[in-house]
């Protein structure tokens, strides 16, 4: 992967996780109830959900290059306006915008990137571009945290919007590689990318993963506040430092395939293990939690890293609309992890949002078994096993 394609990646999810660990200090300041902060992350998440549908088709017609300059850089000018003007509703719509932006760039750079890559090579590079994803979600969250901690939250808002700019400038001067051209797909081409190969289960699996994922961690802030009043941003940042874990799964995927014998094997051993360690978050001790998070990133990231290599798979013209389904799937599942459980936690407390959460994760462990059982090539190890060659994304 270029070094315009990894600070994209990086600042990119700078931009969308970098609130989280702020959000009980935003509630309190600007007097509004845990759900409703949230929404902080939701207004984000949601265009997340939807647009990439749209931008998969806006990439058979427009270069990857120029919707990544001017994506890059509205994301930036929305992270300036977000720590200029601290009012709920302004913050409020400047996280709605960059929900906007967000899928053009993470659509342009997955369809970019996965472009002409070997099927040899495939699993490796997008293990890679998600371990940039992961670098770039705890790197968002623990400089917010840290410089809330020790200066004023604003200053790595206006850094970050600043350096988002930067980039967008920079993507100005990349080779423009002409789009294909190719007819917009209808709604019964989309229907068939659902279902070719078990897509739809794939793609349900997917939801239900970031729907728990978002689920607890979008509340982990809440929990260690209740659990450690005294806690700084800054140590409840620290706390997603699990997600380095999720580097190790990723780019650890392809041995994974093979010393298991398939990707649907690893695929459903990896969410087990995510689901099993809910579990764990369940005991008052900040100590485990710190240590299960560890293990719930590494699950987690593992499916994402062969899940999202499996799609690209697939030798269908529209592939950009493929991966616009992916995400789409994804970032749904994340809207409502964002939001609805936080009205069971206002209502019922940790335990029983942990339940709740824990029903999702089980549906999409369920549904990831059933694609592995029908889809092509899912017990095939020696593809996804093969030595790297060139580069990496």
């Amino acid at each position: 992967m270029s070094a315009r394609a990894l600070l994209t990646a990086l600042f990119a999810y700078f931009s969308l996780y970098a609130p989280q660990p702020l959000l009980p200090r935003f509630a309190e300041s600007l007097a509004v109830t845990e759900s409703q902060i949230a929404l902080l992350m939701s207004a984000t998440l949601l265009p997340l959900g939807v647009a990439p549908l749209a931008y998969g088709a806006v990439l058979s017609r427009v270069s990857s290059a120029r919707v990544l300059q001017f994506g890059t850089a509205g994301l930036g000018i929305a992270a300036l306006v977000f720590a200029a003007v601290p009012s709920f509703p302004v913050m409020l719509g400047a996280r709605l915008v960059q929900g906007l932006l967000l899928p053009a760039v993470m659509t342009a750079l997955m369809t970019a990137v996965a472009g002409g890559v070997s099927a040899e090579r495939l699993q490796r590079v997008m293990s890679a571009y998600v371990a940039a994803t992961i670098v770039g979600g705890f790197g968002g969250r623990l400089l917010a945290g840290g410089i809330a901690t020790w200066w004023d939250w604003r200053a790595f808002f206006v850094a970050m919007g600043l350096a988002l700019i930067a980039t967008g400038v920079w993507w100005r001067r990349a080779p423009r590689v002409a789009p294909a051209h190719r007819a917009l797909p209808t709604m019964r081409a989309v229907r068939e990318l659902w279902t070719e190969a078990g897509n739809g289960y794939l793609f349900s699996a997917i939801f239900c993963l970031f729907f728990v994922f978002v689920g607890l961690l979008n509340y982990l802030p809440f929990r260690v506040t209740q659990l450690s009043p005294q806690a700084s941003e800054l140590d409840i940042s620290l706390l997603y430092a699990g997600y380095l874990m999720g580097i190790v799964s990723a780019l650890a995927a392809h041995r994974v395939i093979r010393a298991l014998g398939g990707r649907a094997r690893a695929v459903t051993l990896g969410y087990a293990v995510y689901v099993l360690a809910l579990a764990g978050t369940l005991v008052a001790n900040l100590t485990l939690l710190f240590v299960v998070i560890f293990v719930f990133c590494g699950g987690m990231f593992l499916v994402h890293s062969i899940a999202s290599a499996q799609v690209n798979r697939s030798e269908s013209p529209h592939r950009g609309l493929i991966n616009g389904l992916y995400v789409s799937a994804y970032y749904l599942g994340g809207v409502l992890g964002s939001y609805v459980p936080g009205l069971i936690y206002e209502r019922w407390g940790w335990g029983p949002t942990i339940a709740g959460i824990g029903v999702v994760g089980l549906l999409g462990l369920t549904l990831a078994w059933r694609h592995g059982r029908i889809a092509p090539g899912a017990t095939d190890s020696a593809m996804s096993a093969a030595p790297a060659q060139g580069r990496t994304r």
